[in-house]
């Protein structure tokens, strides 16, 4: 059995990050770019308005004199005329700058008499109102860099320059295996002796939380042929396999023989830690493969404490695990020393406080926290008020 510190070590050690695959940007919320991305155009492509107002060269302002309105540009729509001396031309926010003008006044700012405006702002300057072409990028600029995150805005930003597609990191391709003769689906009765099945729900939410989607998920009853058969179908077509029960030595328990059966490296089983001792890593070619407890408590835990961070590498991202942060512990908490506790914990006025239903078997507790308390296995008991580490939830 090895500590949750050399089990996270390990997990890191042997995943890795998926090829980069080029998509539509459309695809590409939450993808960590591949590559870093450069601006194929200035941007803008040309002088444009920053306001509705009149165009016009700024050294007929000191001449205090009409300008004649010869036209007008709007967006997408330029006026290709110039403008000359004692002209000016009605422009629209984001229109092209005719050719001479180099001021903008405001509409706001002008009297219009027989086609011509009289301009009333003592504050104008050469320039004012105008973006100039390439103001905010030039041509071949870097724009995004390498391991950046896309989010609304990054696809906004590529669709100005007139990028299509980029390179991100691959999206894992996620299975679950749920075991468990007395597992019911939604919908059924129940039977003496039997209860309904949560864990695909909520580790299917879980993996939706961070992004993961079209997770297949499949059921098999307590049966090493029936395990072995599921389990090497999955295997060959995904790039991470989650089991939930049968992990431990119990009579019924067959996906530790399955995985012995099939080749599976065995990386570590077993971790000094409460809850979800029973903790199955290993790989089998390029698929990463967790055995999860039964128990809901124990299986979220260990999907956001192990499962997590090897999602996160494969993605591409750089920071692996939960963000974390020291706070005063708000109630004592009683603890032998030799495992580590996982408790799950609500933070509030700058405190984190243990919630009650600590069992691995009790997600109704998780269904109320927002973080994980985590205390070492050389820790005792902790007082009121010490300084604890808590790991946010996603």
């Amino acid at each position: 059995m090895i500590s949750a510190e050399e089990a996270k070590e390990l997990v890191v050690n042997n995943s890795f990050q998926l090829a980069p695959v080029n998509r539509n940007i459309t695809e590409t919320l939450h993808c960590v770019l591949a590559e870093t991305v450069t601006s194929a155009i200035a941007y803008p492509p040309f002088d444009q308005s920053a306001m509705d107002g009149f165009a016009f060269r700024f050294e007929d302002l000191q001449k205090q004199i009409p300008l004649k309105i010869i036209g007008e540009s709007a967006a997408g729509t330029p006026f290709n005329k110039e403008i000359k001396e004692g002209q000016s031309a009605r422009i629209l926010t984001g229109a092209k700058v005719p050719k001479g003008a180099d001021t903008v006044v405001m509409q706001e700012n002008v009297s219009v008499e027989n086609e011509k405006i009289i301009i009333n702002d003592k504050l104008l300057s050469c320039g004012t109102n105008i973006r100039t072409a390439g103001s905010h990028l030039k041509q071949g600029d870097t724009v995004l860099t390498k391991d950046h995150v896309v989010n609304p805005a990054t696809i906004g930003l590529l669709a100005s320059l007139g990028i299509e597609k980029v390179r991100v990191f691959a999206t894992p391709r996620v299975t679950i295996i749920v075991t468990g003769n007395e597992l019911v689906k939604l919908g059924s009765k129940l039977k003496d002796g039997q209860i309904f099945e949560s864990n695909s729900y909520g580790i299917n939410a879980a993996l939706e939380s961070i992004h993961i989607g079209n997770v297949e998920i499949l059921f098999v009853n307590d049966d090493e042929k029936q395990t072995i058969k599921k389990l090497k179908s999955v295997i060959a077509k995904s790039d991470i396999v989650l089991t939930t029960g049968g992990i431990s030595v119990g009579k019924y328990d067959f996906v530790g023989k399955a995985m012995e059966q099939l080749g599976v490296q065995t990386i570590f089983y077993k971790v000094s830690q409460k809850p979800g001792k029973p903790l199955f890593f290993g790989k089998l070619n390029s698929c990463l493969i967790f055995g999860l407890s039964g128990n809901p408590a124990a299986a979220l835990t260990a999907f956001y404490e192990y499962v997590f961070p090897a999602i996160r590498m494969m993605q591409g991202h750089q920071n692996l695990f939960l963000k974390k942060e020291n706070l005063p512990i708000a109630n004592a908490f009683v603890k032998k020393e030799g495992l580590a506790f996982f408790l799950k914990g609500k933070t509030a006025d700058g405190k984190v406080n243990v919630l009650q239903g600590q069992d691995s078997n009790n997600i109704s507790s998780f269904a109320n926290a927002d973080c994980l308390i985590y205390l070492p296995a050389q820790k005792g008991n902790i007082s009121a008020g010490e300084k604890v580490e808590v790991h946010f939830l996603p």
